[in-house]
């Protein structure tokens, strides 16, 4: 099969006369290459879709076309010889969860590198039905961070908690202190440690930690020194971590982080 002359073909048909006017012009069929299902599904998950906001329509459409294009142009760069046929509950389950997400880069751009990738044999070892599910459940910060894992080695980045040392013990004033991706609000960067913990693509211990070098942003970032000058009377103290990818999250950025 010529995959890119079918796709350019399907591209170019006529939409169905069902599709709300509004999206007509983005809901072309665009990937006769692995054949109709996926197209099938494509019409099935946007065909319907409408808004009493003409403001929200046209931005949903444009981001709408935005990701068709970007999933034809993701499609088209698999080898015709490597291209299988769409597994309607992985790739059914992709299109509908990623109608909630389209809007957000980083997002729509997973679920476009999970879609295409299904279609390419050689990620059929890493494919998983999940991955649609955790998407959807995914922030635009979390997407973010995760994308911090896509070459990250083996053991892992340096991870910690700020506590306050009292006298019977440590009063934990923030958790999973992550300093991979610049935010300068490490609160947002320790929630999306624990939110992508857990949807099971991180495993964080603080039994584990790397060489103490790696630490020292950790007792130098401005938090610390924050959180330091609440507690003049006080120490805070770091206690170091380690947090890595799971079999899962080794997977899960395989597919759905773009290169």
């Amino acid at each position: 099969m010529n995959g890119h002359k079918t796709i350019n073909t399907i591209l170019n048909a006529e939409p169905s006369p069902s599709i709300d006017n509004a999206l007509k012009n983005l809901s072309d069929k665009p990937t006769l290459a692995i054949g109709t299902t996926f197209a099938d599904l494509w019409e099935l998950v946007f065909g319907g879709i409408s808004y009493h906001s003409e403001k929200k329509k046209i931005e949903y459409k444009h981001k709408l076309e935005v990701y068709r294009k970007e999933l034809s142009d993701s499609i088209q760069q698999i080898p015709p010889e490597k291209m299988v046929e769409p597994s309607i509950q992985i790739t059914a389950q992709a299109l509908d969860n990623s109608k909630y997400c389209i809007q957000e880069k980083d997002l729509r751009q997973m679920f476009t590198s999970l879609i295409s990738h299904s279609m390419n044999i050689d990620y059929s070892n890493d494919i998983h039905p999940s991955f649609a599910e955790i998407l959807k459940q995914m922030s635009p910060l979390d997407a973010s961070v995760i994308k911090c894992f896509k070459n990250s080695k083996t053991n892992g980045y340096p991870i910690g908690r700020y506590q306050l040392k009292e006298q019977n013990g440590y009063k934990l004033l923030l958790d999973n202190v992550f300093l991979q991706y610049p935010n300068s609000y490490l609160p947002g960067n320790s929630l999306a440690i624990s939110s992508l913990s857990r949807l099971g693509l991180l495993q964080v211990a603080y039994d584990e930690w790397l060489l103490s070098t790696n630490y020292a942003p950790f007792e130098e970032h401005f938090w610390f020194n924050r959180l330091q000058n609440e507690f003049p009377d006080k120490t805070v103290e770091l206690q170091k971590g380690l947090v890595r990818l799971t079999p899962l999250g080794r997977s899960f950025v395989i597919v759905c982080v773009p290169d």
